[in-house]
């Protein structure tokens, strides 16, 4: 016996009623119902409309911190206490920035193929608050006795970009569909 599929339903929800009736419990259509072709656009309305603002927003915020470490890592070393090697903090910013554009590369792959993106949002959430917390406990520590107000900023910016990840990861199943761009 071949199995029904929604595809092939040739019947609309009117004739059923119709044929058999109303079911108990369920209204009848009335007028201000939408018609079945506009019931198709409701159905997509779960689609998170805020979605690429926000891998926008991430993609600005990675480009960002990015430049500044790869490209002004001395102003970036400026803020720390001068005990700390300029050198070894500017290599640091470098192998920094190389995972920020890895993990960056592999969350925007995973956006726009979407290969797991739901486990990977997941992950990526979990990454960020994690380097968060220790960079708070291992570099903000060595912040100068008076950072600048753009530092107070930066630190922010985090954690408005980690509150993206967080709305992200929680409506991934709201994710624009197939296929998926960044700037529509």
């Amino acid at each position: 016996m071949s199995q029904t599929h929604l595809a092939h339903i040739r019947i609309t929800e009117e004739e059923l009623i119709a044929l058999l009736g109303p079911v108990p419990g369920q209204t009848l259509p009335d007028e201000s119902a939408p018609a079945p072709s506009e019931r198709k656009l409701l159905a997509d309305s779960g689609v998170d409309h805020w979605f690429k603002y926000r891998m926008m927003f991430l993609l600005l915020v990675a480009m960002a911190y990015t430049g500044k470490l790869l490209f002004f890592p001395m102003l970036a070393a400026g803020n720390y206490e001068p005990g700390i090697g300029a050198e070894t903090l500017a290599s640091y910013f470098q192998y920094r920035a190389g995972f920020i554009i890895l993990i960056s590369a592999v969350y925007m792959y995973s956006y726009l193929k979407d290969w797991y993106f739901e486990r990977v949002s997941l992950v990526f959430l979990g990454v960020g608050v994690l380097a968060l917390m220790l960079d708070y406990f291992n570099a903000y520590v060595h912040l100068s006795q008076a950072p600048t107000q753009w530092v107070a900023g930066l630190i922010a910016l985090r954690f408005l970009a980690i509150f993206c990840l967080l709305m992200n990861a929680m409506s991934a199943r709201h994710a624009p569909s197939m296929p998926r761009r960044l700037w529509s």
